[in-house]
């Protein structure tokens, strides 16, 4: 049985291990696209950190390698989001392609091939070239396809009710630049309000009409997730909204404890004590599995 110490020192060397075969490939594709725009850190800062982490001079983890890579395929102009994890490759990296050509529907039906593509053959090995290279090969056929959508109006009558809602989302993890954006962006086109907690693992809160929230959960669910839920459904009489909705907006929020630098996961003492004081509290315990005692 491992001591406590040689625990610590085997996680150690594999984050090296990880974060060495990281910059090595990232390397590879700047060697690929070296335009000064083909690849485009969300902060040059965090290869440093890498760095200090691999040269042994810093204990603490570094922030996720976070980029986009610009392609054109057959005239088509991609972004390729990447965010690795920390442990990547052994975990499978968090992607996802916008394409300002496509509509919608293109772009999630897209990405949730692109996202079953990486669960089918990511083997603990780098894999973005692969990624690349698989984009390369089928892109251009989903400009081709033609969706006819169902009117809303039907999908209201059909599926959904005329109540106030509250949907809680839980996600193994929210990292990813550009599906914060399409979370935000998201609630804006559906008007619901509500947050979204960024990290491991990250939850999504969104209140307003039943059938807003339905469109909403039905859009952020097509993106490429390792895991997401949809854990609780709660529903009012329309009477009951002015007593039910929590926000007035729909934001992002952090519960992170100040005291661990680089500390990626909410700091749950801290999110439970906020939502009681927004008279959430049960609901929450509920999301969770949490005793109450």
């Amino acid at each position: 049985m491992y001591s406590d110490a040689k625990m610590e020192q085997s996680i150690s060397d594999t984050l090296s291990n990880c974060l060495s075969r990281q910059l090595d490939e990232y390397e590879l594709l700047k060697s690929m696209y070296p335009g000064k725009d083909e690849i485009i850190l969300s902060d040059p800062k965090i290869i440093q950190e890498i760095e200090a982490v691999i040269g042994g001079s810093t204990d603490f983890t570094p922030r996720h390698l976070d980029f986009i890579l610009k392609l054109v395929v057959e005239n088509i102009k991609l972004e390729l989001c990447i965010n690795l994890p920390n442990f990547y490759p052994n975990e499978e990296p968090d992607v996802y392609v916008r394409c300002n050509q496509f509509n919608r529907h293109q772009e999630s039906s897209l990405n949730s091939q692109l996202s079953a593509f990486i669960r089918e053959n990511h083997l603990g090995e780098v894999c973005l070239y692969t990624i690349v290279t698989w984009l390369q090969d089928n892109v251009a056929s989903f400009s081709k396809t033609e969706v006819i959508e169902k009117p809303k109006v039907e999908v209201e009558k059909s599926e959904v009710t005329d109540k106030f809602a509250r949907y809680w989302i839980l996600s193994h993890h929210i990292y990813n630049k550009h599906k914060r954006d399409v979370i935000l962006n998201t609630s804006r086109d559906f008007d619901v309000t509500g947050f979204c907690v960024p990290g491991k693992p990250g939850v999504i809160y969104i209140e307003g009409p039943d059938g807003h929230c339905k469109e909403f959960w039905r859009i952020i669910k097509a993106m490429c997730w390792k895991k997401i839920t949809l854990r609780k459904i709660e529903l009012f009489e329309p009477t009951q909204r002015p007593t039910e909705q929590k926000f007035q907006c729909f934001k992002e929020l952090f519960f992170h404890n100040p005291s661990i630098k680089n500390n990626k996961h909410a700091d749950m003492g801290v999110f439970s004590k906020y939502m009681e004081e927004i008279g959430l509290n049960d609901a929450f315990h509920d999301f969770f599995g949490l005793s109450k005692d």
